[in-house]
């Protein structure tokens, strides 16, 4: 949502869509910041002029943007309020892919930064503690340094990462335990009390919900936290956590801003709450469920995505009694970037997923024909399924590439569609020997046309679509996810057969074993015994209803 302005700027704003409405905002900011130095508050005049900045950045002014940026850089002569103006432009240069990994965030500027946000903390002003702690992780977590080509700079080393980060007091005070819950007696008798709750997605939560539902031993509710007045964003929670590390009481600190007497009865009711993604959610619900259900479970399960964010750096993890991964490689990156409490339990359960539904006979024209599911996103690297079908197609030219799922978004980063622009024009190339079949419903149908599933991914927490593949009866061939192959990647998830490093050894896998009817047939049973919903749900009847879950 475009930010507001307010007072002399806010005028000279609102008229920024004009030549002379953007020449009179950057006159009045640097004005100001002029003003602020000379009553020796130069940090306070930078973080004016940064969020100025990036008024004009979310109406399209980039350049605009920049140029005030670097002319306020100009006139700082302080390192820490200049690192202010640097970090800002380093954030609005990823955002327009004009600077991306492993350059994209000027070091000494961070350090400088987090030490001013420290300092400002000391002090007592908070405010810019918060908005320099907030502009730090803005740029530390930028999605260009986790989500691009370049492996995730916290996937790579979370220590080296994390360490401007961990040595800052502002930030540990942010990230400080809160919850001091007390053992309550659990409710006994009747049905089990489960509240599922997510913030807009229950994308892979909404079919456990239901089976709960219908479920005799359990009593389920859920709730989307974003139907709340005023939803929980990485700002408003950093701001609470700031608020609770001086003392502030919940209410103070904005915790229970849009809590209603229904949510907060529904959080009281609850013998479990389960928490979908390591998200907002997630930091919401540790906050608050000390509070309003202490005599509640709360699980909270992190999928490959949040794991590179900040918000699992901004859950309160003394108050979770569990937390849920889908994959030993996902489990391990946040072992390694968190500080989670000994005394929590981390389990690893695999997705639900009716897999037997993709075990339909193949037609004649598998044979030659490999496929990929939901192909079209950088981060599922088609280009290194294209590079193994080129392989193939020198041995023989009947092979066929067959992609499930739609093309790519019109909604790209710079550097996104010129990886997608280079894939199209491979794709126009390879005619006849690849077909797409855009989105589509009918995936099990499609499935029996392949005799080989691939995944191409750089990255991937499970990777359904794959799994699905070889619950079809495909011959599985597996990248070794060049992001998450530090922390097991799918040779933790899948036999290690499964997994090569190069399209070459993909080509030679599947020349191998392509036509090899018995070893598919194997890996099939492999797939439908270790990760079908009629295995899995006996995990998750362990981690609602009692038992011990699978680690």
């Amino acid at each position: 949502m475009p930010r507001t302005a307010t007072g002399i700027t806010g005028i000279a704003a609102r008229a920024a869509a004009s030549p002379p409405g953007q020449a009179a905002l950057a006159s009045v900011t640097l004005a100001r910041l002029r003003l602020a130095i000379r009553r020796g508050d130069a940090v306070g005049g930078a973080i004016e002029t940064a969020r100025r900045a990036r008024f004009l950045a979310d109406r399209g002014e980039t350049a605009h943007a920049h140029r005030l940026l670097r002319r306020a850089h100009g006139i700082l002569s302080g390192r820490r309020a200049a690192a202010v103006v640097a970090v800002e432009d380093a954030i609005l240069a990823m955002n327009t892919g004009t600077r991306s990994a492993p350059g994209g965030l000027p070091d000494r500027a961070l350090t400088d930064l987090l030490a001013e946000a420290d300092a400002a903390w000391a002090a007592g002003a908070d405010a810019a503690a918060e908005e320099l702690l907030d502009m730090a992780v803005r740029a530390m977590f930028h999605p260009s340094l986790h989500f691009s080509a370049a492996p995730s700079a916290l996937a790579a080393d979370p220590t080296v990462f994390l360490a401007p980060l961990r040595a800052s007091t502002a930030w540990t005070a942010a990230t400080a335990p809160v919850a001091k819950r007390r053992p309550v007696p659990r409710r006994t008798g009747g049905p089990r009390r489960l509240l599922f709750i997510s913030l807009k997605n229950w994308t892979f939560v909404r079919d456990i919900v239901e089976d709960y539902r219908a479920d005799p031993r359990c009593e389920v509710h859920t709730l989307d936290l974003l139907d709340l007045p005023t939803r929980p964003s990485r700002r408003r929670l950093l701001h609470s956590r700031l608020r609770l590390a001086r003392g502030a009481d919940p209410a103070a600190a904005g915790l229970l801003t849009g809590v209603s007497d229904e949510i907060a009865a529904v959080l009281a009711w609850a013998d479990t709450i389960f928490v979908e993604w390591g998200g907002a959610a997630a930091v919401w619900a540790s906050l608050l469920a000390p509070l309003l259900a202490p005599q509640a479970r709360l699980l909270i399960r992190v999928h490959s995505y949040e794991a590179s964010t900040v918000t699992p750096q901004l859950v309160d993890w003394a108050a979770v009694d569990r937390l849920v991964t889908v994959a030993p490689a996902i489990r391990e990156v946040l072992r390694a970037s968190l500080h989670l409490p000994e005394a929590l339990e981390v389990v690893t359960i695999p997705n639900r997923a009716q897999l037997r539904r993709f075990a339909l006979p193949k037609e004649p024209s598998a044979a030659r024909t490999l496929a990929l599911v939901g192909w079209a996103a950088l981060r599922k690297d088609p280009a290194w399924a294209l590079d193994t079908l080129d392989l193939l197609c020198q041995n023989d030219p009947a092979w066929h590439l067959l992609l499930i799922g739609p093309g790519f978004s019109s909604h790209l980063s710079p550097e996104e569609r010129i990886y997608a622009d280079a894939v199209t024009a491979r794709l126009a190339a390879l005619g006849n020997a690849v077909t797409i079949t855009g989105r589509t419903e009918a995936v099990p149908q499609y499935l029996r046309r392949t005799a080989v599933i691939l995944s191409a991914s750089r990255r991937e927490g499970t990777h359904e679509g794959f799994i699905e593949g070889v619950a079809s009866g495909a011959l599985p061939v597996c990248r070794n996810w060049p992001d998450v192959a530090r922390w097991g990647g799918p040779a933790a998830l899948f036999p290690a057969d499964w997994v090569v490093d190069t399209p070459q050894e993909a080509a030679a896998r599947i020349l191998a074993l392509a036509d090899d009817v018995g070893y598919r047939r194997r890996q099939q049973e492999h797939i439908l015994r270790t990760n079908d919903w009629s295995h899995v749900r006996a995990h998750y009847d362990a981690l609602f209803l009692g038992g011990d879950a699978a680690r």
